[in-house]
C-alpha cells in the first residue's frame, strides 16, 4: 500500500493495476454503467434513433442469470460471448462437453466451501489434498483447460459466470500481469489473486459496499471479491 496525491493506494497484480478507494469505484462505475452510443447504418439512416448502449459487459454477462442447479445449461455456456469469448459452433460443442464433465467437480467444491476466499491457501495451489473443495475446483479446471480449443480465457468466463464467488476469473489480457507476479512469488495465479484480495480486505468490502448502493435497479447485481478484482486489473491493463 502506499499514497498518490495524498490518498492511500493499493495495488494489484503485482502493481499493475493501482488505486485508490474512489479510483476504484469510479472504475467499476464505469465498466457497470457505461455506454456508448449507436447509430443507424448510413444506407438505413432512419431506421432507428440513435441511443445508448452498454460499453463494457456488466450487462450482457455478471446481469445474465446463472442457471439453478449443479448443471449447465445452455446460456451458461454462451454467456461466455457476452464477456468477449468468441463462439462458434465448433466452440460451442467444446464448452457443452467441457460443462458436461465439469459440472459435478464445480458442485462438489460449491457444497464444500462456496468461497473462493474462504478455502485453505493451498487448497488452490498446484496441489490440493484429495477430494478437498479445492481438488474439486481445480478439477473442473483441468476439465476444461484439457479441452482443446478452449484456453484460460473461455474456462475461465464459463466456471466464474455459474459460481462466481468460487471461480476467479482470468483471460487472456490480464493473466500476463498475474501470472508474471506469481512467478515471481513462486505461487500460482489464484493464489496471487486470494493473496492480494485478502491484503486488502478493507479496500474490496468497502468497494463491494458502495457498488451495492449504486446498483440498485431492477436488473442490476452486486459483484463478488473476485469479479471486482478483475474488473480493477482488466481496466488498467487494456
Amino acid at each position: 500500500m502506499s499514497e498518490q496525491g495524498g490518498a492511500s493506494v493499493f495495488s494489484l497484480a503485482g502493481g499493475a493495476a493501482a488505486y485508490s478507494a474512489t479510483q476504484a469505484l469510479d472504475a467499476v462505475r464505469k465498466y457497470a454503467f457505461g455506454t456508448v452510443m449507436i447509430d443507424p447504418d448510413p444506407r438505413f439512416p432512419d431506421a432507428f434513433a440513435p441511443h445508448a448502449v452498454p460499453r463494457y459487459a456488466y450487462r450482457t454477462y455478471d446481469c445474465v442469470p446463472a442457471s439453478d442447479g449443479p448443471c449447465f445449461s445452455d446460456l451458461d455456456l454462451l454467456v461466455t460471448a457476452g464477456l468477449n469469448a468468441r463462439i462458434d459452433m465448433t466452440t460451442f460443442a467444446r464448452l457443452r462437453s467441457f460443462a458436461d464433465r465439469a459440472a459435478d467437480h464445480l458442485d462438489a467444491a460449491r457444497q464444500m466451501q462456496p468461497d473462493f476466499l474462504r478455502l485453505h491457501r493451498d487448497e488452490i495451489g498446484d496441489d490440493p489434498s484429495p477430494e478437498s473443495a479445492g481438488w474439486h475446483l481445480s478439477e473442473a479446471w483441468r476439465q476444461g483447460m484439457a479441452t482443446p480449443g478452449l484456453g484460460i480465457a473461455r474456462v475461465h468466463k464459463m466456471l466464474h459466470h455459474k459460481r462466481p464467488r468460487l471461480v476467479p476469473l482470468l483471460d487472456n489480457e490480464t493473466v500476463k500481469p498475474i501470472r508474471a507476479a506469481a512467478d515471481a512469488r513462486a505461487c500460482g495465479s489464484w493464489q496471487l489473486i486470494y493473496d492480494e484480495i485478502h491484503a486488502h480486505a478493507e479496500y474490496f468490502q468497502t468497494l463491494a459496499d458502495e457498488f451495492g448502493k449504486l446498483a440498485d435497479g431492477i436488473d442490476d447485481v452486486s459483484l463478488s471479491w473476485l469479479r471486482l478484482y478483475d474488473i480493477l486489473v482488466w481496466m488498467k491493463v487494456t
